[in-house]
């Protein structure tokens, strides 16, 4: 094979399988989350959604391995394509097993026969008169009561349902990473024997924390753990910091709803499980309704998190402002000698230093009376003149 012209194969092996896993870890993720949001195991389209998450991402995960361990030919692809359509977990792991030196504890082995079972027949079960009811339950149960201890295991006080504990969180947590990061280290190896880069992922994407992710016995569950840590580190960050830029001033500038107070750490607790509580959108329509909130304040809310809004702009129209008064003789020298390097100091864009270098010094100047009023006035002009330039404002221009 021409190593700069790269032949069908192996873009196959490496382009398309490079795409899929990172789907594999979008669906793994995804599903570890929905776990996060389950609180008793009945509840069943939570349930559903965190098994259905699961196998997806584990099964894509299995056609990856075997894309890079079996033989594939071109004369034969599309036989082997057609082995992959199965939605048998325990299939594709003993054809795995066959090319590759894989070790799975009972614990792992058993965990893929119940979403084998799931993802062939039981997602159906509801759609079938004579079906099974809730038979991901009776899986599921059956499967923590086999690896939890009786001693760890809690029930619901009046369904007597299994609630998904953090013991239970753990114990998936560990499983489903154990698998993940055993299949990803078999596309890692994969990738020597075929010269490809498949198992590269895109920086910062829920396929490098599900694969590159490094915490004990490979708990996915405590990744769940951290994230909540840090949202919460977050959050009593701007509850107590005094720490001071343009984002937090044009937070510092909207007024806050008077929500509920009483029920602030349940919202918490909803928003920590990735969920916007119902309650709070309706407590907050409700607000704006009864304030009669316009539309600018929805923009400035929503402002809040927008990486493409440069806050910078409110301190630097205020810099505008202050030269534009001046230079127009609405302003007094020695005030804005005094407020302008203050106001400079606040603006975080790094262009405006170049930009305005040096106007600190000539207000200090003026200040220690070095510069007479009429001469402190054409230097600011000089500096107004390359600022408008620089920042596309019109002389005339009042507003943004």
């Amino acid at each position: 094979m021409n190593s700069l012209f790269p032949d069908k194969l192996w873009n196959y092996k490496n382009f398309n399988m490079v795409i899929e896993l990172d789907i594999a870890g979008e669906f793994i993720y995804d599903g570890v989350h929905m776990l996060n949001q389950i609180e008793v195991i009945n509840q069943d389209s939570m349930l559903f959604s965190f098994l259905y998450h699961v196998s997806v991402g584990i099964e894509r995960l299995q056609k990856i391995v075997l894309v890079l361990w079996e033989k594939v030919e071109l004369d034969t692809h599309e036989e082997f394509e057609k082995s992959l359509i199965t939605h048998s977990h325990i299939a594709l792991n003993e054809r795995i097993c066959r090319n590759a030196n894989l070790k799975m504890n009972i614990r792992e082995n058993d965990f893929l026969q119940m979403l084998s079972i799931f993802y062939k027949s039981a997602r159906y079960n509801r759609f079938n008169l004579e079906s099974q009811y809730s038979r991901e339950q009776k899986m599921l149960a059956k499967f923590i009561e086999k690896y939890i201890s009786l001693d760890k295991l809690q029930y619901h006080f009046i369904t007597n349902k299994i609630l998904i504990s953090n013991d239970v969180k753990e114990l998936l947590g560990r499983v489903i990473g154990g698998l993940s990061k055993k299949y990803y280290q078999l596309v890692y190896e994969g990738c020597a024997k075929n010269q490809t880069y498949t198992y590269e992922l895109r920086s910062g994407s829920k396929a490098e924390k599900i694969f590159l992710s490094n915490y004990p016995k490979n708990s996915l569950q405590r990744q769940k753990i951290d994230e909540r840590v840090a949202l919460k580190e977050l959050l009593v960050y701007f509850r107590n910091s005094k720490d001071s830029n343009t984002f937090t001033r044009f937070l510092d500038g909207i007024e806050p709803l008077e929500l509920d107070i009483g029920l602030v750490n349940e919202y918490i607790q909803e928003i920590c499980k990735g969920i916007v509580p119902q309650s709070l959108i309706d407590e907050v329509e409700y607000l704006y309704e009864e304030n009669e909130y316009s539309v600018e304040r929805l923009e400035m809310v929503d402002a809040i998190g927008n990486t493409d809004i440069i806050f910078d702009m409110q301190d630097i129209h205020q810099c505008f402002l202050l030269m534009d008064d001046l230079v127009n003789g609405s302003h007094n020298c020695k005030k804005f000698a005094e407020v302008f390097p203050e106001k400079l100091e606040m603006v975080e864009d790094e262009c405006i230093d170049e930009v305005l270098e040096g106007i600190a010094e000539i207000c200090k100047k003026f200040l220690e009376g070095k510069i007479e009023s009429a001469s402190f006035i054409i230097e600011i002009k000089s500096y107004y003149t390359k600022f408008v330039k620089f920042y596309n404002y019109e002389q005339d221009d009042a507003d943004i």
